[in-house]
């Protein structure tokens, strides 16, 4: 169960923080310090800063949405970089892209086809290809081509 710790000097901003993120079943959400142990931690001042235990970081504007937040953190903890995407807060206030989603989109923009991303991923390529079809409906992209290029763009994939 991975670990968030929430980081504010205002005790309102840090409630609200933590709220946007208990509602994942999975995540032990903490208020908390910067040295306190953790995968992930949501870092508020001038911006949303989320910082991985490995690394990945993501920043957020201080408007951006639960959605966004959740999205960010969730890239975060599979080892992604991100920084606020250009797409509607709409889109992704109410359809963030999951764990999976997300390691879906990173090999699809290794140019994988579904029958690779099932073998890599040990699902099958029909799986595969139901992932590829949500993702590109959430990025609000026609075409696997322009997935990665949004994907590439906002930093929610990488090369």
């Amino acid at each position: 169960m991975p670990r968030i710790v929430i980081v504010s000097p205002s005790p309102l901003l840090a409630d609200g923080l933590a709220a946007a993120l208990r509602g994942i079943a999975d995540w032990d959400v903490q208020i908390g310090r910067a040295e306190d142990p953790a995968d992930a931690w949501v870092l508020a001042g001038d911006e949303l800063v989320v910082r991985g235990a490995h690394g990945a970081s993501a920043q957020l504007s201080n408007d951006a949405g639960a959605g966004r937040l959740r999205a960010a953190v969730a890239a975060v903890l599979e080892g992604l970089s991100v920084r606020e995407s250009p797409w509607s807060t709409d889109a992704l206030d109410h359809e963030p892209l999951t764990p999976r989603e997300l390691e879906v989109f990173e090999l699809l923009g290794k140019g994988l086809s579904n029958r690779d991303i099932g073998g890599v991923l040990g699902i099958s390529a029909h799986t595969a290809k139901y992932h590829v079809g949500q993702i590109l409906a959430k990025v609000g992209a026609a075409t696997r081509a322009e997935a990665v290029r949004e994907g590439l763009r906002c930093g929610l994939i990488g090369l």
